[in-house]
């Protein structure tokens, strides 16, 4: 027969349990309350929508249509128009101040008073999705503007935009494309951290690294050990990855699959190496369960996965260059839609290289402390 007391004694001691356990009942209520603040503050500050540089070609006419123009863009679904001149259209498209550019021709003057007049958009292209927003607002309005441009004949002058220029990407670009090398490097972080906290927290709670070290061990060779055998399985979890990613989902990518899995690597070894410091401050799988709030949601909040980094408020912006995962998001997205090579993306690669060493030492840190 169920007795309630029996019930209630039993819950009362998993109660005790976590309240004795401080870091447990601050990190089961403080954990969520720090996720939603930068929710808060990422939903309600960062910026949408698409940046739209117009360049007319000097001359008056050209001047009050690009006028024209950004008045009827300029807050449009979520587009933010600027006139800028020819010369800073390449420079604020491979920058990502602006996603697209709508360039006048030179001689628009005399294509006004022909009656037909041809623009060039050129498109950043790296977010398949804005620029297809801005593809689509063009279709909508650039027919409509100029037709009272100065100097235009008493026929309203045809106004056409040639095929869109890509800076990067192209057309047959999708937002799977886009998203994939954010993804790539999320997966490859997160399950290599965790898979490698529990993996030695288990060798530490069952003595395993106790009686290794009574083994004619040094510190060395059993730091060394360790690094490369959780490293050589985390690897070859980021190669099954890419590959798949490629071969089976046939995303589209510019770059050289060799700096791709560089990029992995240098990731991986900083999560196998701070899985295995980490686990040093864990009594149990559940406490190691606690860290993910503290070190990878925040990554995965500012780190480029959902919101791009450069419209975060200024703080969240100036945070986000101090994540692992954000150097490696912008240097996967710069290798497989932007075709960049390893001397475009050198200071990713040292950062994530430098993130690297630390966490060995933080690792070879907690061995040593197991050791005393």
């Amino acid at each position: 027969m169920m007795s309630l007391r029996r019930v209630f004694t039993l819950a009362g001691r998993i109660v005790r349990q976590f309240v004795r356990d401080r870091r447990t009942m601050a990190l089961l209520f403080l954990a969520p309350l720090l996720v939603m603040t930068l929710l808060n503050f990422v939903l309600n500050s960062s910026a949408s929508g698409a940046t739209l540089d117009i360049a007319p070609a000097g001359d008056a006419a050209s001047a009050a249509v690009a006028q024209k123009l950004h008045d009827a863009l300029n807050g449009q679904n979520g587009i933010t128009a600027r006139i800028v001149t020819p010369a800073q259209v390449l420079g604020d498209l491979k920058d990502g101040t602006a996603d697209g550019a709508l360039i006048f021709p030179p001689d628009f003057g005399s294509q006004l008073q022909s009656g037909t007049v041809t623009l060039s958009l050129t498109l950043e292209g790296s977010n398949p999705g804005v620029a297809k927003q801005v593809q689509g607002m063009m279709a909508l309005l650039v027919n409509g503007i100029a037709a009272s441009a100065p100097g235009a004949n008493p026929a309203a002058p045809r106004i056409t935009i040639a095929p869109a220029h890509y800076l990067y990407g192209g057309p047959q670009f999708t937002q799977t494309d886009a998203l994939a090398p954010l993804f790539i490097g999320l997966f490859s972080f997160f399950f290599v951290f965790l898979l490698t906290s529990v993996a030695f927290l288990r060798e530490r709670s069952q003595g395993t690294i106790e009686r290794l070290l009574v083994a004619p061990l040094n510190r060395t060779e059993l730091v060394l050990g360790y690094v490369i055998g959780f490293t050589l399985f985390a690897l070859a979890q980021s190669v099954v990855i890419l590959l798949y990613v490629i071969n089976v989902l046939q995303v589209h990518f510019h770059g050289n699959l060799a700096l791709l899995f560089l990029v992995t690597a240098l990731l991986t070894i900083g999560g196998v190496n701070m899985g295995i410091f980490v686990s040093a401050f864990a009594r149990n799988e559940l406490q190691v369960m606690q860290f993910i709030p503290l070190l990878l949601v925040p990554q995965i909040l500012l780190g480029g996965l959902f919101f791009p980094v450069k419209t975060l408020p200024v703080v969240l912006h100036q945070l986000a260059y101090f994540l692992p995962l954000t150097y490696a998001n912008f240097a996967l997205q710069d290798v497989m839609i932007k075709g960049f090579g390893i001397g475009d993306i050198w200071p990713d690669l040292a950062f994530l290289a430098g993130f690297a060493a630390l966490m060995v030492l933080g690792a070879a840190f907690s061995l040593r402390q197991d050791r005393l």
